[in-house]
């Protein structure tokens, strides 16, 4: 190769790997356009509540919009579907929670995405799940339960088959020993409404939904599925005293990012997530909701979404749940 040319020829390949190196280096800081939050229910309900109450303080944190996106359908996999599809940019994330993170993967058999399609962000706040009795019903106590259990027929409505109340349903039998029988609605309304009216023994819902009814006394409370007695409701006790072995029901919700999200992304996300979670303004609409705050971090949400698929899971093939 003559000098000039091989001259001119290093010049040029300088100058290539320069310019291909620039856009590299003036990549945008995460995130420079509006981030959307998928959820997968309708708007409206208490998840969107939620989802709009973290979305507006995560939008003031990071300074861009937040979206939120209502794509409902097929009990919330619909929208967890798309996410998982989504590219894991960090520009579009999944408001997931106990039923289309945990319990969906052991309920249906073409799920088109399973807990290992996302990554934790962090959990937003959790609910415990409750039994109450419609008042009529002549159940006051656990031991009430367990006693006409033995002796006929108790029935328990709940939000449907697969249903995070049904499940409870199903391991509080388990655990107990007792059989009862499990009542399906569309929806945990109309549960409530036939419980007050004395159509069904019993109904199985999160503390938040039954609290106004039991207030005014329109049902009766009997047990919490949480860890620790319900704060409204401080007499109320938890199903694992009563029962006197380890009993947990959760309902919860958090922020979950496709797999494979770049991991500073994800820090900067988590990091966002737990500090909005402390903010007081938030932990105060939260208690309004009649719902806490949720475990602190993603690891330890992560743990809990494993733990509960596995324990759902565990009760959907034991009780030979199957989807409608």
């Amino acid at each position: 190769m003559h000098p000039i040319t091989r001259r001119a020829f290093a010049a040029s390949f300088v100058a290539l790997a320069t310019a291909m190196s620039v856009p590299a280096l003036a990549q945008p800081a995460y995130p420079d356009r509006p981030i959307t939050i998928v959820v997968p229910f309708p708007a409206g309900g208490p998840t969107d509540a939620s989802a709009r109450l973290y979305g507006k303080a995560l939008a003031e944190q990071l300074g861009q919009p937040v979206v939120i996106d209502n794509r409902a359908g097929a009990a919330g996999t619909v929208g967890s579907a798309f996410v998982a599809r989504a590219a894991a940019d960090g520009y579009t994330l999944l408001w997931g929670g106990t039923s289309t993170l945990a319990v969906a993967p052991g309920l249906y058999k073409n799920l088109k995405y399973d807990a290992q399609s996302f990554v934790p962000v962090g959990m937003a706040l959790r609910g415990p799940m409750m039994i109450a009795a419609s008042t009529g019903a002549g159940i006051a106590s656990l031991a009430d339960i367990q006693r006409k259990a033995r002796q006929g027929t108790v029935t328990v409505g709940t939000a449907g088959t697969g249903s995070i109340g049904h499940l409870a349903t199903e391991l509080y039998a388990d655990t107990a020993g007792i059989k009862l029988t499990h009542v399906p609605y569309r929806g945990g309304s109309p549960a409530i409404t036939d419980a007050i009216g004395g159509q069904v023994d019993l109904v199985f819902d999160t503390a938040a939904a039954l609290y106004p009814f039991i207030q005014a006394g329109k049902l009766r409370a009997i047990a919490t599925g949480g860890a620790q007695p319900y704060g409204p409701l401080p007499d109320t006790p938890t199903l694992q005293a009563g029962i006197g072995s380890p009993y947990e029901a959760y309902s919860w919700f958090g922020l979950v990012a496709p797999k494979a999200t770049p991991a500073p992304v994800l820090e900067l996300l988590r990091r966002t997530m737990a500090k909005v979670a402390q903010l007081p303004e938030v932990r105060q609409a939260l208690k309004e909701q009649g719902v806490e705050p949720g475990v602190p971090g993603a690891d330890a949400f992560g743990k809990v979404i494993a733990t509960d698929a596995a324990k759902w899971a565990r009760i959907i093939q034991q009780a030979n749940v199957t989807a409608e």
